[in-house]
Formats: structure tokens, C-alpha cells, sequence
């Protein structure tokens, strides 16, 4: 029940989750397992089934398992690296350094996507995915300040470099997990 509550609230009243958020402050396994894995399995799910469903399931099903994967290790793996990097120049912008708080607004600035991934049940509508999950870059920008804590005169640079980090973090992780998956399925 907390996934969808915290789910519904983080999209449709962020500024007050945030606060919520700041104020649990959970060890980053905890928000891994009850918030980011879930999220990552709801577009493998709708991958899977919308290919197993199609004209051709042996070459659907593979390709449909490729799309998953990746879809989960770019959510997955993003949200940590996302965080990593975010970790490792917090100073630099006069943050509290807590890796617990950092994957938090990573994790929870992934959740547009995951639940954006519904759209993949349906695969002529899979294209607007990736646009539905750039109002993840919203929750960013309300979260860096609260879980982060930057200093005032470096709030911005703090978002700036937190949105290229996420942004560029996510597209290389989609294109190499891809181009492993592949190669493994040739």
C-alpha cells in the first residue's frame, strides 16, 4: 500500500512528498525494495506481455525480453549510478554528503518513468514513454533542495548538474545494457 500511496503523491503533490520524504529519511535498501524495483518491474511486465501477445512470439518474445532488460537495468542501475555521481561531487555544491538521500531523489525522480511504462502494454503508444518520464526532471528540481541541501548560492548549478547526470546516466545505460543484450541474443 505505501508504493502506491508514495507513488500517487510523489506525481500529483511532489512539493509535499518531498517534504515527507526529507522528513523519513530511509536507508537507500529500503527505498530500493519498496519503491524502485517495483517500478522497474511495472514496464518489464507490460514489455513482456505486449511481445508475447504479437504476430510472431518467438522473435517477439526475444525482442521482447531485450526491451525489458534494458528498460530494468536503465531504471535500476540508473537510479544508483544517478546517484553515485551525485554523491561524488556533492560538495562541490555544498551538499550534505548522505548516499541515503541522494539515491531517495534519484530513485524517486525515476517513478514518472516506471509508471509511464504502462504504456508499453500497447506498443503503438511505447513512443510517448520517454516524455512522460521528463516530468521526472520536475521532481528533481523540487527534491534537490530538500534531500540534497545545497548551498543557496549554488542551488542551481546543484540542479543543473543533477539533471545532466540523470539525463546522460540514463541514455548510456539504455544504449550499453542494449548493445550487451543484443549481443547475447544473436
Amino acid at each position: 500500500m505505501e508504493f502506491f500511496d508514495r507513488t500517487k503523491w510523489i506525481l500529483f503533490n511532489p512539493k509535499k512528498e518531498w517534504t515527507v520524504i526529507e522528513a523519513e529519511d530511509k536507508p537507500h535498501v529500503k527505498v530500493l525494495l519498496e519503491h524502485l524495483l517495483i517500478l522497474a518491474v511495472i514496464p518489464v511486465v507490460a514489455i513482456l506481455v505486449s511481445y508475447l501477445l504479437s504476430d510472431d512470439p518467438e522473435y517477439q518474445f526475444k525482442f521482447g525480453v531485450i526491451r525489458a532488460a534494458m528498460q530494468f537495468v536503465a531504471i535500476v542501475g540508473g537510479a544508483y549510478c544517478t546517484a553515485a555521481v551525485i554523491y561524488a561531487f556533492a560538495e562541490q555544491f555544498g551538499c550534505e554528503k548522505d548516499f541515503n538521500r541522494t539515491f531517495a531523489l534519484a530513485a524517486y525522480s525515476y517513478t514518472p518513468l516506471g509508471i509511464a511504462g504502462l504504456f508499453y502494454f500497447y506498443i503503438p503508444l511505447a513512443w510517448i514513454v520517454p516524455y512522460l518520464g521528463l516530468y521526472g526532471f520536475y521532481l528533481l528540481y523540487l527534491g534537490v533542495e530538500l534531500q540534497l541541501k545545497p548551498s543557496n548560492e549554488k542551488k542551481t548549478l546543484c540542479f543543473i548538474f543533477s539533471l545532466i547526470v540523470m539525463l546522460v546516466v540514463w541514455v548510456l545505460f539504455y544504449k550499453f545494457v542494449s548493445e550487451i543484450i543484443i549481443s547475447i541474443f544473436k
